[in-house]
């Protein structure tokens, strides 16, 4: 059952983790990188901005406001979604509904715990159809933003990375929010499955032909100040990361790997000898090599 609603505004206090996804070809921007070949995905996406937490000083930002449509979805763990007035017909908003709510009970699976409470979800109008997300991890708000001219589907996919930040604030407490920056863009990414993997078995053979072909970048490499190229392969490169920990040492010690960070959420600054007995540079040779087995 759904109703019209104004959702009221919320001052948030805590880290806001961001994502933003342009699918090529549906408004007419020049050409940008995609984010994997298109051998590899079938419907290429590309990021066109960073993703990751507020700076220290930074203003703390807010959900853009909504005026729109309110419904209820059947997920454990709860589900309320809310779409501004006129993006979604009837018809396309009950399966927009439907989406999210699989996409919600997908990762949940592949993420291995359930959100410890309800979720709001909430879909933007955004005028120039940059499609991007959003989540509010303390607050419990993920939004995307969208425009009636681009796929429903691509805001799923979005959605479920963010999602994935959820669950991960969900499992890991505040601690999420000073993550290393490669276990907490390389979980959402690995824990949205399906939903960025287009098609690929997985993110070890999507990326395995960036190391084949020794394009790789180091997995400590920060994106800031580097090309939209840069950023794309480093968020799936940490993707197959955490699909090589979690695959070959466990989830427990994943885990206790993702709460070790320093603070900064600079990209390895996580306690990875304490953890695993090996440095950050020992892990990634092995990462390399099991990448080229996948």
């Amino acid at each position: 059952m759904s109703q019209s609603t104004r959702l009221p505004p919320r001052l948030l206090g805590a880290i806001a983790v961001v994502s933003v996804l342009v699918l090529i070809g549906f408004y007419r921007p020049p050409p940008r990188p995609q984010i994997a070949p298109s051998s590899a995905v079938t419907s290429p996406w590309v990021l066109t901005q960073p993703e990751g937490g507020v700076a220290p000083g930074a203003a703390t930002p807010t959900p853009a406001p909504l005026v729109g449509d309110f419904s209820q979805a059947p997920v454990s763990g709860g589900l309320n979604i809310y779409t501004d007035e006129g993006l979604f017909g009837d018809e396309a908003r009950a399966r927009l509904d439907a989406e999210l709510a699989r996409a919600l009970a997908y990762v949940t699976e592949r993420f291995g715990s359930s959100p410890s409470g309800q979720i709001d979800a909430l879909i933007s109008w955004e005028p120039g159809c940059a499609l991007h997300g959003i989540a509010y991890t303390a607050e419990r708000q993920t939004q995307v933003f969208t425009c009636p001219d681009l796929p429903r589907g691509r805001a799923v996919n979005i959605m479920a990375h963010e999602f994935v930040h959820q669950l991960a604030h969900d499992r890991y407490g505040d601690a999420h929010l000073s993550a290393d920056m490669i276990l907490l863009e390389g979980v959402a990414t690995w824990g949205a499955g399906e939903y960025w993997l287009g098609g690929e078995r997985s993110f070890g053979s999507m990326v395995r032909p960036w190391v084949e072909a020794g394009t790789a970048l180091p997995l400590a490499t920060s994106y800031i100040g580097r090309p939209v190229s840069d950023m794309n392969t480093l968020y799936y490169e940490w993707g197959s990361f955490v699909e090589f920990l979690v695959n070959v040492y466990g989830r427990d010690r994943f885990d206790a790997l993702y709460v070790s960070g320093d603070g900064t959420q600079a990209p390895g600054a996580s306690n990875y000898v304490g953890v695993y007995g090996k440095g950050l540079g020992e892990l990634e040779q092995e990462w390399r090599a099991w990448v080229l087995t996948q």
